[in-house]
């Protein structure tokens, strides 16, 4: 049975509000969510995934997919994130 299921693919871009953990480049964010290109409607979304370097307050773009973990709900598992302005 897999871990998570995928559900969408495409990019988001957001305000961290969390960085709720952080191993090495591996990170789990609370992002308020500005746009997306998938079908969201709630305010924030848990972004994980080997981001790096981010700061609480700066928005950013997110490149990845929405999946469905059993153990944690909706998530957005990014590959790249990218510092807005």
């Amino acid at each position: 049975m897999p871990k998570s299921k995928l559900v969408n693919e495409g990019s988001l871009t957001g305000v961290v509000q969390d960085i709720t953990f952080a191993d090495g480049f591996f990170r789990i964010l609370v992002v308020r969510v500005v746009r997306c290109s998938f079908d969201w409607t709630r305010p924030e979304i848990t972004v994980s995934g080997p981001i790096g370097e981010v700061m609480e307050g700066e928005e950013y773009q997110f490149i990845g997919h929405l999946v469905l973990k059993p153990r944690f709900g909706q998530q957005f598992v990014a590959r790249q994130a990218k510092r807005i302005g």
